[in-house]
């Protein structure tokens, strides 16, 4: 191997070498560097999720209280007649709520002149009207969604009765349903 270029200067085969190490050194630091941020970042990322589990532990653990209001506070909230178009179209947006795939028998029926489903004493201005309902549908699961998507109206429905006889191609649910007004005589 040669020690001089072709300028006369004297090649130095040390440089190169230390370059070499130097270069190494560079990136064992810089890989050693990069590990300790990602540890560090992993570090605060757990520290976030343990407050967040906590927090969310915390709001699971705490009850809401439950406030229930008597009959004769709600009924100035009721409405004062009973209208049946209203009721209907309830019903049909809790059905699509639901999001059944098939109904093939789908029947209501309603009754204004019935008793009190209750045992105790309701006022007398209360008027109840029972819904009778027969469902045929192939997602029994979706008759949960479908009493959900109805209470989720502004009006109060109490469900006296929901049977649910299992098919083999779903399932064929019958239901009775109560829902209330409130008649304020007229004055005329």
């Amino acid at each position: 191997m040669r020690k001089y270029d072709i300028f006369g200067k004297k090649i130095s085969q040390v440089k190169f070498i230390y370059l070499l190490i130097v270069i190494f050194l560079l990136a064992i630091a810089g890989y050693f560097g990069v590990i300790n941020l990602q540890e560090s970042r992993l570090y605060e990322l757990e520290q976030q999720e343990r407050l967040i589990q906590r927090q969310i532990n915390q709001l699971l653990s705490t009850e809401q209280p439950i406030t229930y209001q008597t009959i004769d506070e709600l009924l100035p909230y009721l409405p004062t007649t009973f209208d049946q178009y209203v009721v209907s179209t309830e019903l049909l947006e809790a059905r699509n709520a639901a999001s059944f795939q098939s109904i093939s028998n789908y029947a209501v029926s309603y009754n204004t002149q019935v008793a009190s489903p209750f045992t105790a004493t309701m006022p007398a201005q209360l008027r109840y009207v029972r819904i009778s309902m027969n469902i045929t549908v192939t997602e029994p699961a979706k008759l949960l969604d479908f009493i959900e998507a109805l209470y989720a109206h502004d009006r109060l429905y109490y469900i006296q009765q929901f049977n649910v006889t299992m098919t083999t191609d779903g399932a064929i649910a019958q239901l009775v349903i109560f829902t209330f007004y409130h008649d304020i005589p007229s004055n005329t």
